[in-house]
């Protein structure tokens, strides 16, 4: 368990951890929208779709945001 701690400390485990976070955020709010009737299943799938692009953003800032100022080493 502490080998995969320490990977997703890594800037690989990072991009993943951010894609999948985003994923599951966005099926949740599909799921939320289908409870209210409002969603099909394509929702859903355009919806973790769209989270896992949203998390892809993510990493590509925080990667442009750590190339102009380098993070210190107790920052995430």
């Amino acid at each position: 368990m502490k080998g995969l701690v320490a990977w997703l400390g890594t800037p690989v485990g990072r991009l993943v951890r951010d894609l999948v976070e985003g994923a599951i955020a966005g099926a949740v709010a599909a799921v939320v929208a289908l409870q209210l009737d409002v969603a099909t299943p394509k929702v859903i799938l355009a919806a973790a779709v769209t989270g896992a692009v949203a998390a892809a953003i993510a990493v590509a800032r925080r990667a442009l945001v750590n190339a102009v100022s380098p993070a210190t080493p107790g920052q995430p």
